[in-house]
C-alpha cells in the first residue's frame, strides 16, 4: 500500500498547479518539487535519476536508492551542480538531493472484459492538467482527483490495456473505491500515480494518439496524448472541479 505523507503531498499540491518550476536561490525554494524523475539503479547498484527521455542526473549525496531495487517515479527537489565536475560520462549532470518522495508506480493490467466493473471499479475519477501529467521515460504519470469518504480507506487505481482490440493505444483508467462511502463526508482528494507503459507496441518513430478513457464526475471522458515511443510528450486533459483536499491511501 502506498500512503501519501500528508506533509510532502501538501507541498507537492501547491506546486502541481504551477505552470513551470522556477529556480529560486533562497531556502524557501527547497520546499517544493522542482522535477519529476525516474529513480533507477545500475547493475552494480549505483543510483541515478532519469529526468526525461534523454537527461540523466547523478546525485552527489545519494549512492543507493532510498526505495530499494524497485524502479519508481518520484517528485524531487534538487540543487543543480552542473556538468563541469562530472567524472562519469554515463551521466549528464550532477545534483544534490534536498528531498525526494516516490509516487505510486505500477504496471498496466489487462482488461477483464465484462468483469471490468466488478474487478476494477466504477468510481469516478478526474485527470488533472498540470506539469506532472506527462508521458516520458516509458511512464504515463497522472495527477488525478477522486472522492474519498474516509481518507485512510485504500482505493485502487488501475490502467487497463486491451480495451479496444483494434487499437492498442486506447487505454482505460479505473478507480475502485473499495467499499468507501463518499456520500458520507465525501471529499475531493488529489493523488499521483505513474504507470509503466513500456509494454505498448513500439511506434517506431511515428506519433500516435494515446487515449485514456475514464469515468469523470460529469460523465465519460477521454484524455489524449500525442505519443511517440521514447519521446516526452504532454497531453490535452481535463481539469476537475475546485475544493480539492489531500492526504490519501491508494494502491
Amino acid at each position: 500500500m502506498k500512503i501519501f505523507n500528508l506533509h510532502i503531498i501538501g507541498l507537492a499540491l501547491i506546486a502541481l498547479f504551477m505552470l513551470s518550476c522556477e529556480k529560486d536561490d533562497n531556502d524557501y525554494s527547497k520546499l517544493y518539487p522542482n522535477a519529476l524523475v525516474t529513480v533507477k539503479t545500475t547493475d552494480d547498484g549505483v543510483c541515478y535519476l532519469q529526468l526525461d527521455d534523454k537527461t540523466t542526473l547523478k546525485p552527489v549525496n545519494m549512492e543507493k536508492s532510498p526505495f530499494g531495487e524497485k524502479e519508481v517515479r518520484a517528485l524531487v527537489n534538487y540543487t543543480d551542480k552542473g556538468s563541469e565536475k562530472l567524472t562519469d560520462a554515463n551521466y549528464d549532470r550532477m545534483v544534490h538531493i534536498n528531498w525526494i518522495d516516490s509516487l505510486l508506480t505500477k504496471k498496466m493490467v489487462p482488461t477483464a472484459g465484462e468483469d471490468n466493473d466488478e474487478k476494477y471499479g466504477t468510481a469516478p475519477i478526474e485527470i488533472i492538467n498540470n506539469w506532472v501529467t506527462i508521458v516520458e521515460d516509458g511512464y504515463l504519470t497522472l495527477s488525478f482527483c477522486g472522492i474519498w469518504g474516509y481518507p485512510n480507506k485504500v482505493h485502487y487505481i488501475n490502467l487497463l490495456t486491451g480495451t479496444d482490440p483494434g487499437d492498442p493505444y486506447i487505454l482505460e483508467l479505473r478507480h475502485n473505491s473499495n467499499g468507501d462511502s463518499p456520500e458520507i463526508n465525501g471529499r475531493r482528494i488529489i493523488g499521483l500515480a505513474a504507470f509503466n507503459i513500456r509494454e505498448l507496441p513500439d511506434t517506431k518513430g511515428k506519433t500516435v494518439k494515446l487515449k485514456i478513457k475514464y469515468k469523470s464526475f460529469s460523465g465519460d471522458k477521454t484524455a489524449t496524448f500525442d505519443y511517440c515511443t521514447g519521446s516526452t510528450v504532454k497531453g490535452a486533459v481535463l481539469i476537475p472541479d475546485k475544493n480539492i483536499n489531500m492526504g490519501i491511501a491508494i494502491k
